[in-house]
């Protein structure tokens, strides 16, 4: 059985564990407010994510930023594109201050505890140290450890990343599950030898989010009480 070939669980957490969406349309509906402006808060909510992921995914070795990077690239963009005229202290509110007070999904925390208490239970994730830090103490997460893609050096979904990461937890790769609602980052995993386990996240994007499960998993799950329910 799968949970029997499994040593430890590695999470993905921007998106998997971190409700991002709410809280940049959060942080665009404050200014939006505050200026009267006209556009649509979830839609600006997305462009950012996607901008910031993007540089954050596609970037090469020597040229690494880490994602508060790519998060102030991304909204400087959007200042400029929509000719948004924001202050210095609008932006450092959207980039800085807004991605580190992100709410966790409610499915998530009594599952994890559970899930814990079997598991080595990791936040293998593309947020920086402050990000992943800052969240996990908001929502009181308590990790068994983290490893930043920013602090391994190399950015997922580079095949090394998941390497280097099983080899830190002198963990054969096969034993290792990734736990993720992003193809992108379970394809990758699984060249790797990762178990591969996929939870959807059916508002990672708004209301709108359409869910493509473009490979195949060792495991999908609707959400983390459907994972603790086969894991545990």
């Amino acid at each position: 059985m799968l949970k029997e070939d499994i040593k430890a669980l590695t999470f993905d957490t921007g998106g998997t564990i971190l409700d991002w969406h709410t809280g940049f349309k959060n942080g665009f509906e404050t200014l939006k407010k505050k200026y009267n402006f006209d556009y649509e808060s979830s839609k600006m909510a997305n462009l950012m994510r996607k901008k910031s992921l993007s540089l954050v995914t596609s970037q090469k070795e020597k040229e690494l930023i880490n994602f508060d990077i790519a998060h102030q690239r991304a909204v400087n963009e959007i200042n400029n594109e929509f000719k948004l005229g924001l202050s210095d202290d609008d932006k450092l509110y959207l980039y800085y201050t807004v991605p580190c007070k992100l709410n966790a999904w409610k499915d998530f925390k009594n599952s994890f505890l559970s899930l814990k208490e079997k598991f080595l239970c990791v936040s293998f994730t593309l947020l920086s140290n402050r990000l992943v830090f800052k969240n996990s103490k908001y929502n009181k997460i308590s990790w068994d450890l983290i490893l930043s893609c920013e602090t391994l050096e190399i950015y997922k979904p580079d095949i090394s990343a998941y390497l280097k990461t099983s080899g830190l937890l002198q963990i054969d790769s096969s034993a290792c599950a990734m736990v993720a609602c992003h193809c992108f980052d379970l394809n990758a995993a699984k060249k790797a030898g990762f178990k591969t386990i996929f939870v959807k996240r059916l508002k990672e994007w708004g209301e709108d989010t359409e869910i493509n499960i473009a490979g195949d998993y060792d495991l999908i799950v609707e959400d983390f009480n459907e994972l603790k329910e086969s894991l545990c």
